[in-house]
C-alpha cells in the first residue's frame, strides 16, 4: 500500500511539473531561408554564439556577429551585438508549430536601442528588421518570367542607351536650395552656356527634377500653372537643342515621396492630383520626341510600400498611354528607390516600354558624410581606398540587380549616385569612377547627384568642373 502512495505522489508532482514548466522553444541552431524586400536572405545560427546573415540584393544586410537568446522571457529575446558598424539589435523571435520563425528586432547604437514589445511585420521604421524563417530552401526560389517578352521589348533598352552617360539638374525646378544654400532663392535659373557644357563635356542626358506639386493647384482639377510648364519647356527645349535626352521627374511630393504630408491636403486627394499631374504633364509633352523620358516618381517611400506603389505604376501608365502610347515611362523601385527593393515591383505584363530605375548611394557614411539630415556625421573623415574588400559588397548588390533585368527582361537606370563634397576629391573621384564602370559593365544608363548644392559636380561660382569627378563620369575628357 505505501509502494502504491509513493508510486501516486510521483504521478502527481510529474503531472505538476508539466503543466506548470514551461515549453523550451525549438533550437534556432541552423540555417534559415526568408526573402526580404523580395530577394532572398540566409541566415545562419551556429553554436559557438555567432550568426551571419546573407542578403542577395543588400550588402548592407550581409553581416556576421554574436548572438544571444533569452528563452526565459515572453516572448524569447535576442540580442546581436559585435555588428560591424558598432550597432546592436533588440529582437524577438517567434517559432510556430509549422518549424518556422518570425524574428522582429529593431537596430542602433548600444544602449539607446529598445527591444519590441510585439512582432510588427508591417512596420515603416527604417531601423526595424522583419524575417520570416523557415529551413525549406525552397521559400528563396527566384520565380521564372511568366510572360515571354515580345520583340517590341527590345525598344525600351535602345531607349536606355540612349540616356547612357548622365546627371541630375538638380536646383533648377526642385523648389529646393540643397544643403550648401548656395542661393538665396530655390530655382535660380541655369546660364544656357551651362547646359551646352554639360553636351560638350560627354554626358548624353539629364535627369530632371521637378516639384511640381508647388506649382499646382490644392483642388480639382490641380492645374499647374502656367508660367511653370513655360520655365521647364525652357530648359527641356535647351537640353534637346544641345542633343541631350530629358528624364522629366516628378520629384519632391507629399505624403508619398516626402514623409510630410500638405496642409489642406489629404493623403487620397494627394494621390488624386497625383494622377492630375501626370495626366497634365503627358498631354503637354505628348508631340515632344522621343528623347523625352516621363519619370513617374522619386524614391516612393515606405510609408507608401510596394503594394500600393505597384497600383500607382499601373494606373499611371494606362493615364500616360492614353496620349503617349510610344513614351517611354522610367520607373522608380518602392520603398525609398534604392537597388535592393528592386525585387518588390510588380510591373504590367503588357507593358514593356518601361526602364526601371535604382538609387545607389552605399557606403552611406562615405557617401553622405557630415550630412545631419542623412545621420552621417559620424562619417567625416571617412576615405575610399577601392580596395577589393570595399569594392566586393558593391558588385555584388549591382549583380544582384543585371541578374534581374535578365531575368525579368527590364533594363535599368542608376538615376542617382554621388559623395558630397565633405569628402576628400581623391576618394571621391575614386569611387565614382567605380560605379560608373559599375553601371556600364552591367549595361546600366546613370545619372550622378548632381548638378547643383553639396553632391555638386560642376562649380557654377567659377564656371568650371570639378575636374576629377569629371574625368571618372567621362575618362574620354581625360
Amino acid at each position: 500500500m505505501k509502494t502504491v502512495k509513493n508510486l501516486l505522489t510521483l504521478l502527481l508532482c510529474l503531472f505538476y511539473c508539466v503543466c506548470h514548466a514551461k515549453a523550451m522553444p525549438p533550437s534556432i541552431i541552423g540555417k534559415w531561408y526568408g526573402m526580404k524586400d523580395g530577394s532572398p536572405v540566409t541566415v545562419v545560427f551556429k553554436n559557438d554564439q555567432t550568426m551571419s546573415i546573407h542578403s542577395d540584393a543588400f550588402s548592407g544586410l550581409s553581416f556576421t556577429c554574436q548572438y544571444k537568446v533569452d528563452s526565459s522571457s515572453s516572448p524569447v529575446a535576442l540580442d546581436l551585438t559585435a555588428i560591424p558598424g558598432g550597432m546592436i539589435c533588440a529582437a524577438i523571435v517567434h517559432f510556430s508549430d509549422l518549424g518556422t520563425i518570425e524574428f522582429f528586432g529593431l537596430f542602433g547604437a548600444p544602449g539607446y536601442t529598445q527591444r519590441p514589445a510585439t512582432i510588427d511585420p508591417d512596420s515603416k521604421k527604417p531601423e526595424a528588421l522583419y524575417l520570416k524563417l523557415s529551413r525549406d530552401a525552397k521559400v528563396i526560389a527566384q520565380k521564372p518570367l511568366a510572360v515571354t517578352p515580345p520583340n517590341a521589348a527590345k525598344l525600351a533598352f535602345e531607349r536606355n542607351k540612349r540616356l547612357g552617360r548622365g546627371l541630375n539638374l538638380n536646383g533648377l525646378l526642385d523648389n529646393n536650395s540643397g544643403d550648401l544654400h548656395l542661393y538665396k532663392i530655390a530655382d535660380q535659373p541655369i546660364k544656357p552656356e551651362y547646359i551646352k557644357m554639360i553636351a560638350d563635356a560627354g554626358f548624353n542626358s539629364v535627369r530632371l527634377p521637378v516639384t511640381w506639386s508647388v506649382h499646382s493647384s490644392k483642388t480639382p482639377p490641380y492645374a499647374i500653372e502656367p508660367a511653370f510648364f513655360d520655365k521647364v519647356d525652357s530648359i527641356v527645349k535647351m537640353c534637346l537643342d544641345n542633343g541631350l535626352a530629358v528624364s522629366i521627374d516628378l520629384h519632391y511630393y507629399p505624403y508619398i515621396n516626402m514623409s510630410e504630408g500638405e496642409k489642406g491636403v489629404t493623403f487620397d486627394e494627394n494621390i488624386n492630383r497625383y494622377y492630375a499631374l501626370w495626366e497634365q504633364i503627358a498631354e503637354h509633352y505628348k508631340d515632344y520626341p522621343p528623347e523625352v523620358y516621363f519619370d513617374l516618381l522619386n524614391e516612393p517611400n515606405i510609408e507608401m510600400g510596394a503594394k500600393l506603389w505597384n497600383e500607382l505604376i499601373a494606373k499611371s501608365i494606362k493615364l500616360i498611354r492614353k496620349t503617349n502610347p510610344g513614351r517611354t515611362i522610367i520607373i522608380g523601385t518602392p520603398n525609398l528607390g534604392q537597388s535592393w527593393t528592386i525585387g518588390l515591383l510588380d510591373l504590367p505584363e503588357n507593358e514593356w516600354n518601361l526602364i526601371v530605375q535604382i538609387h545607389y548611394y552605399l557606403p552611406h557614411l562615405f557617401t553622405h558624410q557630415g550630412l545631419a539630415y542623412a545621420r552621417a556625421e559620424s562619417g567625416v573623415g571617412t576615405k575610399w581606398a577601392g580596395t577589393d574588400e570595399e569594392k566586393r559588397p558593391l558588385i555584388r548588390d549591382f549583380n544582384y540587380c543585371t541578374k534581374w533585368s535578365k531575368t525579368q527582361f527590364r533594363p535599368i537606370n542608376l538615376g542617382e549616385f554621388g559623395v558630397n563634397e565633405k569628402a576628400d576629391i581623391v576618394s571621391r573621384a575614386r569611387y565614382i569612377k567605380f560605379i560608373r564602370e559599375l553601371a556600364e559593365k552591367n549595361g546600366m544608363s546613370f545619372h550622378i547627384w548632381g548638378f547643383r548644392e553639396i553632391f555638386r559636380v560642376f562649380d557654377e561660382e567659377t564656371g568650371k568642373w570639378h575636374q576629377p569627378v569629371l574625368n571618372a563620369l567621362v575618362p574620354e575628357q581625360q
